[in-house]
């Protein structure tokens, strides 16, 4: 199961509201016989990626991006 966004307002966090939340999907997640769950954060998101390690998650992939979004070595900009 891939988590594809988890958003908690601003005022609601430090609540336990995100980790409600994730609870509720990793639970079903479990009911509907999933073996596996991962989520995505930027790696500028250092909130996400605390709030996600503190409930288990290990960093398990690196997605490298081009600047500007273009293909090296082709000259096109």
């Amino acid at each position: 199961m891939t988590l594809a966004s988890l958003y908690v307002r601003p005022a609601m966090r430090g609540a336990g509201t995100g980790s409600r939340l994730l609870a509720g999907c990793l639970d079903w997640s479990r009911a509907h016989g999933a073996f596996r769950t991962e989520v995505s954060a930027y790696a500028s998101n250092a909130a996400a990626l605390r709030f996600y390690h503190r409930h288990g998650f290990t960093d398990h992939e690196v997605t490298l991006t081009a600047p500007g979004g273009w293909v090296p070595g082709t000259g096109a900009r």
